[in-house]
């Protein structure tokens, strides 16, 4: 009855990540297109109706992503580098305490 309550419990955690993980996904690719958009206005306005924070924002929005993507891979490097146990070993210690060590 337990393992069947930790898998329930483990499936609506993986459900709840996955929509993160597309809430976030769809957020970047709007990104990319709003600075696409803005570029593309850039290039096809006349110079003289174009604003000056156009390719700005345009720029800024097309690199949001690498922005997201970097700072995520130096926070994933900064707790792997300074935690005080690794990952693994806390994944052995948690499946021995659900007694999947066996």
């Amino acid at each position: 009855m337990g393992q069947q309550r930790q898998a329930a419990a483990d499936q609506a955690g993986r459900a709840a990540g996955g929509a993160c993980v597309w809430a976030v996904a769809a957020a970047l690719f709007l990104a990319v297109l709003a600075g696409g958009g803005c570029l593309v206005f850039y290039l096809a306005l006349p110079p003289a109706e174009v604003p000056e924070w156009l390719p700005v924002a345009g720029l800024s929005l097309v690199a949001l992503p690498w922005a997201f993507w970097i700072a995520t891979c130096a926070y994933r490097l900064c707790c792997c580098c300074f935690s005080s146990s690794s990952a693994p070993e806390k994944a052995n210690a948690a499946a021995a305490a659900a007694g999947h060590g066996r």
